[in-house]
């Protein structure tokens, strides 16, 4: 089976929705519908999940090489200074991201900003369980900066990424500039795939793909 690359996206995100799902009283107090509702309905981002298996592992840092994402999300942030933070707080400017990116073993967040980060902010999502940093994820985001999250697999880990600005064009257009052979790379809108079947598509309908999935050729 050929590796395959999956990004999944949500444009726009509520991070507080993402708040919400994990805890039901956040639920209980979520602004209401109708007109007063709208105006309190709190500001949009955009997600990005990246995945990846290749029949054998499921993980993308462990399944696909770094031509076939790595160097695509260096190009879509390539005016960018990068960060990254640790589990216990700290937080460093790596000389090259890259191989952070394929092996994320040590990092709990990375950041990529033209400005200066909040350091203090980024220690604080790396640190905190994701719902309660919540507030300092949003000053990150509200200043320009792009946060990563690896994210554990079964085997190896994938990413999630967070930004103020649409990534799907952008990181589609970074995948058609850099072919990766042997490499099968498919975007599909993550709410389209909340159940493990749909999550793991290739497993199932690799060869009768339904249209809401989209192969990057």
């Amino acid at each position: 089976m050929s590796v395959i690359v999956k990004y999944f996206y949500e444009e726009p995100v509520h991070l507080e929705a993402l708040s919400a799902e994990a805890d039901p009283d956040a639920r209980r107090h979520a602004a209401p519908s109708g007109s007063l509702g709208d105006l309190l309905r709190p500001a949009s981002y955009y997600l990005a999940y990246l995945a990846g298996s290749d029949g054998e592992r499921t993980g993308l840092t462990t399944a696909a090489a770094p031509e076939a994402f790595v160097r695509p999300m260096l190009d879509v942030l390539a005016r960018s200074r990068w960060f990254f933070a640790e589990p216990d707080g700290s937080v460093e400017t790596p000389a090259d991201p890259a191989p952070l990116l394929h092996h994320p073993s040590v990092a709990a967040a990375l950041a990529a900003s033209a400005a200066p980060v909040d350091e203090a902010a980024l220690a604080e999502v790396a640190a905190s369980e994701r719902r309660y940093g919540i507030p300092a994820l949003r000053r990150l985001l509200d200043a320009g900066a792009t946060v990563l999250f690896p994210e554990p697999a079964h085997d190896g880990w994938d990413w999630s990424v967070f930004s103020a600005s649409p990534l799907r064009e952008r990181l589609v257009a970074a995948f058609r500039a850099h072919p990766a052979p042997g490499v099968r790379r498919f975007v599909l809108p993550y709410r389209r795939a909340r159940s493990e079947h749909t999550f793991y598509f290739e497993r199932w309908t690799l060869d009768d793909l339904p249209d809401w999935i989209e192969e990057v050729r």
